[in-house]
């Protein structure tokens, strides 16, 4: 089975019942909902229907809520303006102007660190702009290229620090909404510092958020800060988009692979996004380059790789799935699998020890995990075989949906002790026939069952000496 996930982002294309009813049978691991657009009550039917069609088909799906961050953009344009290379061009902190040559940007808190010198780019860099002058009032620029300036278009301010909240007012409405429609994953965007992670965490944890948290790296700080940031989240998102245009576009690819490998050593999920099949927006097949730019997102060893306006405005969805996984199969034809990578702390050490013996017995990898932490650690090391991940939260089995090669062994009843725990997974596993009577398996799991953070064991098991065992102990006390 393909190992590396798919993320499809939801929109017009895609949210009918019968579509997402498509994609979800034709094997997407999560789908992200982009809080920038639709309304919460569009995006509470989708999270309904996805939630009733995986339970239709048995397979946990994951629920990405993307929320729209400090995006900056113009205010109102009554017409739009042709820029042309010399023009000179201001820009005035307000929501609309009447003032010829004059642009507004609604955003004060950017304005005070603007100096000459900066570069402004709008509509994904379409237009670039050279600051001459700047003031907290006005800002004054020359054009380096041509286009059309128009309402709410993107603007970027590569190296200029943004002095606003993580979170906007309409982010944190979109946290509670979240919470109250459990949402899997949150996406925060435009990460700059840990600062915002841990200020985002305090507003999810206030709101009784359970969503893991992924941060989105979209500016040029956020890469310098990976370091400090990756401890405070649960994944990262390599946003090429804003990216791109944030940084030379000549560094995206380096950095990406700098990004994925510093997540995998961390045991945090990875995922890349933007622009992979870009062209199947209209066209029924994609470039030959924008396939090979997805082999080489597997290949860099990403847990996931995103589909976005192809799947949420595109006209071929279906195709763009279908040419995604089957470049994943293919790539992984050639993967290399297992990393030896060093531990630094009890679960890593654990789960270290865990991927050598699936790799030395040619065993299954079995994980029984309350928060799934320890299913995304043993991840990290890239087994040749499925991660079976069982849990009595139906809950996590969803969250791990987004992690390289782990499969929903099954929902356990909780156990009091780790014989209990054994026999509870090895029944659902046969059940389930994601465990057969032929296989050795190699389970990770914690003293005390149930209980976050106690992952210190790994057993094997031969299955058939185990079922033998079981079944001898049982006629013995039959017979007494």
């Amino acid at each position: 089975m393909r190992k590396t996930k798919i993320i499809v982002t939801i929109g017009p294309s895609t949210r009918d019942p019968e579509m997402l009813d498509e994609l979800i049978k034709r094997g997407i691991d999560c789908a992200r909902l982009n809080f920038s657009h639709g309304t919460l009550a569009e995006h509470a039917e989708v999270i309904s229907n996805i939630r009733k069609i995986s339970k239709k088909y048995n397979r946990p799906v994951a629920i990405l809520q993307d929320l729209g961050g400090i995006k900056l953009r113009l205010g109102t344009i009554k017409e739009p303006i042709l820029v042309n290379p010399g023009d000179v061009v201001a820009l005035v902190p307000e929501n609309t102007t009447d003032e010829p040559g004059v642009l507004p940007f609604p955003q004060p808190g950017a304005f005070k660190n603007i100096a000459p010198g900066h570069s402004i780019f709008i509509a994904d860099g379409t237009v670039r702009l050279l600051v001459t002058e700047a003031s907290p009032s006005r800002v004054v620029a020359t054009a380096q290229s041509s286009g059309v300036v128009s309402s709410y278009k993107g603007v970027n301010l590569p190296g200029v620090p943004i002095d606003e909240p993580i979170l906007t007012e309409d982010d944190k409405i979109a946290l509670k909404f979240g919470v109250e429609h459990g949402v899997d994953w949150v996406g925060l965007s435009f990460v700059r510092t840990a600062q915002d992670i841990i200020d985002a965490r305090k507003e999810l944890n206030a709101a009784g958020s359970k969503a893991l948290v992924m941060a989105k790296l979209e500016r040029g700080e956020g890469v310098d800060n990976i370091d400090s940031i990756l401890p405070e989240v649960d994944g990262i998102m390599v946003a090429r988009g804003d990216l791109g245009v944030e940084i030379p576009m000549e560094r995206v690819p380096v950095v990406q692979k700098q990004l994925v490998a510093k997540s995998n050593e961390a045991g945090k999920v990875s995922v890349i996004a933007t622009q992979m099949l870009w062209s199947m927006v209209v066209a029924p097949a994609p470039t030959r380059a924008e396939v090979s730019d997805v082999t080489n997102a597997v290949l860099d060893r990403c847990d996931a790789v995103m589909l976005s306006d192809e799947t949420a405005m595109g006209q071929h969805p279906l195709e763009a799935l279908k040419i995604f996984d089957a470049t994943i199969v293919e790539t992984e034809k050639i993967y290399s699998y297992f990393s030896d990578l060093d531990s630094n702390d009890r679960t890593q050490a654990i789960t270290s020890a865990a991927a050598r013996l699936v790799q030395t017995l040619d065993s299954k990898p079995v994980v029984v995990t309350s928060t799934g932490r320890a299913a995304l650690e043993l991840s990290r090391f890239r087994p040749s075989a499925d991660i079976l991940a069982f849990s009595h939260d139906p809950a996590i089995l969803q969250k791990l949906a987004m992690g390289w090669g782990i499969r929903p062994g099954g929902v356990i009843p909780p156990q009091q002790d780790v014989a209990g725990l054994v026999a509870s997974v090895i029944k659902s596993g046969l059940e389930g026939k994601t465990i057969s009577e032929d296989d050795v398996v190699t389970i990770v799991h914690g003293f005390l069952p149930g209980v976050s953070g106690t992952t210190n064991a790994v057993q094997v098991l031969d299955m058939k000496e185990y079922l033998s065992h079981v079944n001898l102990k049982q006629a013995v006390t039959t017979q007494s």
